[in-house]
């Protein structure tokens, strides 16, 4: 039975991301595919994975593709709300958008003894349904998953 290597891929992904120090430094580590239902803002979640498997054991290969969510709110001085904005939700998605794209695009990575090739193939910007004061930029992605 051929492998998905689904999993693998994401744990790949964000291993990756969570070891960018650009990334981190606008997102904790602990905020890159958060377990916590309500996170800390700002924060990464990674979701809609899908495989396309190919080979079998440890031939095993696959393309994996699935989305990286980038969620913000407007920044305060000294993160204080009553204080001056320095930035909208919309820019800090975009700039933590930004980040991950960089961190994870055209950029390949070995993990477990499996090599994985990211490529961003699009991003969206919108506001963000259940926080009226946030922004939320999706990062599409495919993966190339195959023994190095």
């Amino acid at each position: 039975m051929p492998s998905d290597l689904l999993r693998q891929t994401e744990r790949a992904a964000v291993i990756s991301l969570k070891a960018n120090a650009a990334l981190l430094d606008i997102v904790a580590k602990t905020s890159i595919d958060p377990v916590a239902e309500a996170p800390e803002w700002p924060f990464v979640r990674l979701d809609g994975t899908q495989s396309i498997p190919a080979g079998r054991g440890c031939t095993a290969r696959a393309e994996v593709s699935f989305m990286l969510h980038s969620f913000a709110k407007p920044r305060f001085v000294d993160a204080n709300p009553a204080g001056a904005m320095i930035e909208t939700a919309k820019d800090h998605a975009a700039r933590l958008n930004s980040a991950v794209v960089e961190a994870i695009h055209n950029h390949a990575f070995t993990v477990s003894s499996r090599r994985y090739r990211f490529t961003v193939r699009s991003s969206r910007l919108m506001r963000d349904g259940a926080e009226a004061d946030a922004w939320h930029r999706i990062a599409f992605i495919v993966a190339k998953a195959y023994l190095g």
